[in-house]
């Protein structure tokens, strides 16, 4: 069922009636203001101020991706629906360890060889970044140079994991500015 549009004859009136509250309700605020002493009148300005910010932030931090830490976006799983390689949690198969594969360190942009991974599988990663607006990446593509996924998106010092689903070959890119990488790639055996 559609909602009617109201008409010019059904907004004006009501648009009247929204004009005269916001009126009666700024002569009641600037009735309360003027009785206020000079520190109050400060405190609310910075106060309206304060919360003014809190919403905008508010707004800006639920548009952004969650992070698993500050300045750290986490792997993204968003088009390897066609590859078999899917972004997991930790898997669970008891019994198992997890075996290094290969391993890369450096400080600027790096591709790697190809390496070829089992079922289960991880990437582990740490950067100590040298410089303010440093930043981190590790991207996984496909033999035939598609981007799969990627694997870590960082501005901050740290280290953490990603765990991935899906056998096969692939090789990293790393695209670090500012900061020292250390990467490896684990299987699970």
């Amino acid at each position: 069922m559609a909602t009617e549009r109201p008409t010019t004859k059904q907004t004006l009136p009501r648009l009247a009636e929204v004009e005269r509250r916001v009126d009666e309700a700024q002569l009641v605020v600037e009735a309360w203001w003027v009785k206020q002493t000079r520190r109050t009148q400060i405190g609310v300005a910075l106060a309206a101020l304060v919360s003014v910010v809190l919403v905008v932030n508010l707004f800006g931090a639920v548009s952004r991706t969650t992070a698993s830490a500050p300045g750290q976006v986490a792997a993204s799983s968003a088009p390897a629906a066609s590859t078999g390689l899917a972004l997991e949690f930790a898997p669970n198969d008891a019994g198992k360890a997890w075996t290094p594969n290969r391993a890369w360190q450096g400080s600027s942009t790096y591709q790697t060889g190809l390496f070829t991974v089992g079922d289960h599988w991880r990437v582990d990663w740490l950067f100590s970044p040298a410089q303010p607006g440093a930043t981190l990446q590790v991207l996984i593509y496909s033999p035939g140079g598609v981007l799969l996924q990627v694997a870590a998106n960082s501005h901050m010092s740290g280290a953490d994991t990603s765990f991935w689903a899906g056998s096969g070959t692939y090789y990293l890119k790393v695209n670090s500015i500012g900061g020292d990488w250390k990467l490896d790639v684990q299987d699970l055996h």
